[in-house]
């Protein structure tokens, strides 16, 4: 406990439990006014770039220590909580702790409490580095109880994209005489982190979906680490297919996903569902990947998805999500959602902190039309442009809902 690593963790931990309170008890604003100039990052690790960036780099290797201890499938008691996509919406995360219990010994639920973190924890939000120096801590500092769980955006490919919400960039803006050497040490984490949790031995946890299906749980335990790449196998489905529409149309079989932009890349329906849970004794599956309007959704009959970055990208107007499981009397794993509402934020046009695009491309903020079947990938599937998020990613009758609830055109405008 008196290691370099232990201490630093803790420093980190004990510093984001009194700025969540604070959050918690501040008046609202915006992700990029709250905590400004690096402030946030100060407050976790102590100021100076040349010692933020050491101390990234210590918390990366602690927790890269750990993932290598464990296998590619970990497993995880009950009872348990299992968050969604964060995508750097640090403050988000505070909030969601301090009003619904921190993972700390102190003055938290960490002793008896499971956490399991389905992927995207970096990407598109104002404070990634903090994201990931908190993820990194909790895993140094709590072994066994916390698991980081790899989603498609802890792969280089996704944070080397030209956009100023990609990880690179970030870590560039943030850090601009050290970020090589922090970008490396992350990734080197990112590249250790399992694919999957098996959480009270009944319900797997995978960030993306089946895919066709085809593979199981002996899979995922031989995955080989680190890995940089997914390739075109199996894995690439683990972290980026869908399933398909949950309504009465829905889809059986396997299909290729045209909104993730690669025929690689499948939808699923809930036969296969249905099917990859009796021939590996799964009760359901967890994953997250998609943007849901509550926060959560039940796709299929035992495929659960849920998503914690409420009004995700400023834009969303979505409630946040997290899944709390728990034994039941009958031996079967009880699963209950929790939803959040983002506390309200000024009237601002959408993807307001992306100057390049509002500044140059006024037009793009305000009629947006998704390119299905672009020459081009994209690479972000959950999005439009460059990050600018539009309705044609939700679900019909969710859609439908959402405008009516909110009073937005299919552009997200206020409507007159």
């Amino acid at each position: 406990r008196e290691s370099e690593e232990y201490v630093l963790a803790l420093q980190v931990i004990q510093a984001a439990q009194v700025m969540a309170r604070e959050a918690l008890a501040s008046e609202d604003v915006l992700d990029r006014d709250w905590m400004p100039d690096n402030s946030a990052l100060r407050a976790l690790l102590g100021a100076g770039e040349a010692h933020q960036a050491e101390s990234i780099c210590t918390l990366a290797k602690a927790c890269q220590v750990q993932l290598e201890a464990q296998p590619s499938l970990v497993r995880a008691s009950v009872p348990a909580k299992v968050f969604g996509d964060i995508h750097g919406q640090f403050r988000d995360v505070l909030l969601l702790f301090a009003e619904f219990g921190f993972p700390f010994h102190c003055g938290g639920d960490i002793q008896t409490m499971s956490y399991v973190f389905n992927g995207d924890f970096v990407d598109r939000g104002h404070h990634q580095l903090e994201v990931v120096c908190l993820l990194f801590a909790l895993k140094a500092m709590y072994p066994s109880h916390v698991f980081l769980i790899r989603g498609n955006h802890e792969f280089r490919d996704m944070s080397e994209l030209p956009t100023e919400d990609a990880f690179q960039h970030h870590l560039r803006r943030r850090l601009p005489s050290t970020w090589r050497s922090v970008y490396d040490a992350v990734h080197a984490t990112f590249d250790w982190l399992p694919f999957g949790a098996l959480v009270g031995s009944r319900v797997l946890v995978v960030h993306g979906g089946l895919g066709d299906g085809s593979w199981g749980l002996r899979d995922l335990e031989k995955v080989q680490r680190p890995l940089q790449e997914t390739g075109a196998g199996f894995l690439l489905d683990v972290v980026w297919s869908d399933p398909s529409d949950s309504d009465h149309v829905m889809w059986k079989g396997v299909h290729e996903n045209p909104d993730r932009g690669d025929c690689k890349i499948h939808m699923f329906g809930p036969d296969v569902t249905e099917k990859f849970c009796q021939q590996n004794n799964l009760q359901c599956i967890v994953r997250s990947h998609e943007v849901k309007a509550a926060g959560f959704r039940w796709d299929h009959p035992k495929l659960l998805s849920v998503f914690s970055a409420p009004n995700y990208l400023d834009t969303g107007n979505n409630k946040g999500c997290f899944v709390k499981m728990s034994k039941s009397a009958d031996g079967s794993i009880k699963i209950d959602t929790t939803s959040y509402d983002a506390v309200p934020h000024p009237d601002l046009p959408p993807m307001h902190w992306q100057d390049n695009i509002t500044n140059n491309y006024p037009h793009l903020t305000r009629k947006m039309k998704k390119k299905v079947g672009a020459s081009s990938f994209d690479e972000f599937g959950d999005s439009d442009f460059e990050g600018l998020m539009n309705f044609d990613e939700w679900e019909p009758d969710e859609a439908d809902a959402f405008q009516e609830a909110f009073k937005l055109d299919q552009y997200g405008r206020n409507i007159e």
